[in-house]
This record gives structure tokens, C-alpha cells and sequence, in this order.
């Protein structure tokens, strides 16, 4: 049994932190500030300033420092906010565990790139309502960069993305593999420089010389094209640019741009005849045009079972998807136990 002036201190202060102030604390970093999270907690701006002085006083420590006129988190809030934030979601869960509800009343954040969101979590998260009809998700729709950059403000609890991460701070784990498809509209003259649909003399120079529909910089599907082209074509010469893959297949249908993007997203064009698909001009950009999935978390960040059940829907090893490789983080403080 610990005892001691240690093991006093650590139980005042434990008795001095309470729900409500942790509450306040990631509000605040999450949201951005004092006011934005006193809306988002529904309390006034005082007592969500008060709640954060009494936390601070609790456990010893500055959390935020003054930047212009808003507040700053420190290193030592970086460092609590995951644990803190468990703390709190795992709270969020007692009600119903104590009232004998179903376990399935949870909510998730869920980002998806802007292939993925409108082409691919539809059946995916219909899925997780057959099974789970008492979860709610909130998807949030964007492109790789926006979304990484949230996972990491903690603002999401897990991320479907098709760009290419290099990001030290999350663990990655492949989902599914996707075909980016170059199109163009029925009757655009590059089509005549196809034989029996593949490339003949001329198709290349077609390429270089056209002006392209592009998805956004920090975009996925962008990325890829890009590695995949430039290496045949040069810098491809944009058109147009759009982040909405709908927008930009109806762009391409209704001028002489040409494009690329998911296969998935222009299916039913390509069944219609108002889009043609174009071959790629050879064998290794017919490779690099194939590109993969990814399930994008934060290792240490907390899990509860709706996110289990999502990954199990997804077929994800949800195990694989939380340590992504690191023995360590499997016993880290975002495992949810088993027992």
C-alpha cells in the first residue's frame, strides 16, 4: 500500500480535478478558445475561464498562455490533452452502462477524403446503422491535408483518406485499393486519337498539349496524379480547379478539359456515354494511377466499441489500425479494455 507525502499529494490533487473542469480544458483546446467553447459546452465564457483557473490551480501547472488577445496551449496541455479527453469520453459512456441502455448510443467523428466521402461511406456507414442503429456519426468531408490536420486537434476520432501520409504523429493502415481513371467528354477531339481505345500516334501529344480539370492542392487524388503524369506529360497546364469530384466531372462534360479521378466517382457517367474514359499512355502510369485507401488515426487516442464496429464494418483489423506496428502503443491509454 503506497503511502507518504507522495502518494497524499497525488490523491489531493485527484480530489481537486473534477469532471467539469476537464470537460472545460479540451473544449477550449479543441475549439480554439474561451468563447467558442463555452457555445460548444453551453455554459457562459466566465465560467468556462473559472473552470480552467480551478484545473490549473489543481494540478500545479500553466495550461495556456496569453496569444494576442486568445490563449495559447502549452506544451504541458499538448501533453494531458489525450488523457484528458479520455477521461471525458469515457464519462460520456456511464449513463448508459449504469442505466442498462443499449451500448450502441455513441457518437463518432468521422472524416473521409472527397472520394471516399460521397462514393464510398455511404454503404459503409449504413452498415454500421443496421447494426449499431443507436450510433451516430458525424462526417465531416474534406480533402487528406485538412482532415490529418484535424485528426491531429483531436477534432476527429479517425480518418478514411486517399493521399499519400507521411505524418510521424499517426498510424496508418491500408483499406482498399482505387483505380484513378483519365476522362473526357463524348466527342472531345482527343478521342480521335485513340484506336479501338487504345493510344495511337498523336494521343500523347494530345495529352501534353490539353488543359486539365484538377482536383485541389493537398487533395489525394491530385497528389497521385501529379506522380503518375508528370513524369510523361511535364507539368500538366490547369483549366480549371475544384475540390468537389461532382463539380469537376461536370466541368469535364460540359467543356474540353480533360480529367482524372476515382474510377468510382464517374461510374455512372462513363455507364451514360457523357464521360469516355481514356487509356493511360503507358503501363507505368497505368500503375501509378492505382492508388490505396487509408485508415488514419491517432495512436494513443481513445476507443470505445462504435469505432471498433465501424473498423469491423470497414474490414479493418481494428487492433492493426490503433498500433499501426508499435508494440507499445497496444498498452497504451487509448486501449480500451476487454475484461
Amino acid at each position: 500500500m503506497n503511502s507518504g507525502p507522495r502518494s497524499d499529494a497525488a490523491a489531493a490533487v485527484r480530489a481537486r480535478v473534477s469532471l467539469r473542469q476537464l470537460e472545460a480544458f479540451c473544449a477550449v483546446v479543441i475549439a480554439g478558445g474561451v468563447s467558442r467553447a463555452a457555445v460548444r459546452l453551453a455554459r457562459t465564457q466566465s465560467a468556462v475561464s473559472a473552470s480552467l483557473a480551478e484545473l490549473e490551480a489543481a494540478i500545479g501547472t500553466a495550461l495556456f498562455e496569453r496569444a494576442g488577445r486568445g490563449l495559447r496551449a502549452t506544451e504541458a496541455a499538448r501533453r494531458l490533452l489525450p488523457r484528458a479527453l479520455e477521461v471525458v469520453e469515457r464519462a460520456a459512456e456511464l449513463p448508459a452502462l449504469a442505466s442498462g441502455a443499449p451500448d450502441d448510443a455513441q457518437r463518432l467523428q468521422v472524416g473521409a477524403s472527397r472520394t471516399i466521402g460521397p462514393f464510398v461511406m455511404p454503404t459503409l456507414i449504413a452498415r454500421l446503422a443496421a447494426r449499431r442503429p443507436g450510433t451516430t456519426v458525424e462526417l465531416s468531408v474534406a480533402n487528406t491535408a485538412e482532415l490529418l490536420a484535424r485528426l491531429r486537434r483531436l477534432e476527429l476520432d479517425l480518418a478514411f483518406v486517399e493521399g499519400h501520409v507521411v505524418d510521424p504523429e499517426v498510424s496508418i493502415v491500408e483499406w482498399m485499393r482505387d483505380e484513378l481513371c483519365l476522362f473526357a467528354r463524348a466527342g472531345h477531339p482527343v478521342l480521335s486519337t485513340l484506336r479501338g481505345g487504345r493510344p495511337s500516334a498523336g494521343f500523347r501529344d494530345a495529352l501534353v498539349g490539353a488543359r486539365w480539370a484538377l482536383r485541389e492542392p493537398g487533395s489525394g487524388t491530385q497528389d497521385t496524379f501529379l506522380r503518375a503524369l508528370s513524369p510523361v506529360i511535364g507539368q500538366p497546364r490547369a483549366g480549371v480547379v475544384a475540390d468537389d469530384p461532382l463539380a469537376l466531372q461536370r466541368l469535364v462534360a460540359e467543356g474540353d478539359w480533360l480529367g482524372c479521378l476515382s474510377r468510382r466517382a464517374i461510374a455512372d457517367a462513363l455507364r451514360a456515354g457523357t464521360l469516355v474514359a481514356l487509356p493511360a499512355p503507358d503501363r507505368d502510369v497505368a500503375r501509378a494511377l492505382v492508388r490505396r485507401f487509408w485508415v488514419v488515426r491517432l495512436p494513443g487516442r481513445y476507443r470505445g466499441d462504435a469505432l471498433d464496429a465501424l473498423l469491423a464494418e470497414a474490414g479493418v483489423p481494428a487492433e492493426r489500425a490503433v498500433s499501426a506496428g508499435a508494440s507499445a502503443r497496444r498498452s497504451g491509454p487509448g486501449r480500451r479494455s476487454r475484461r
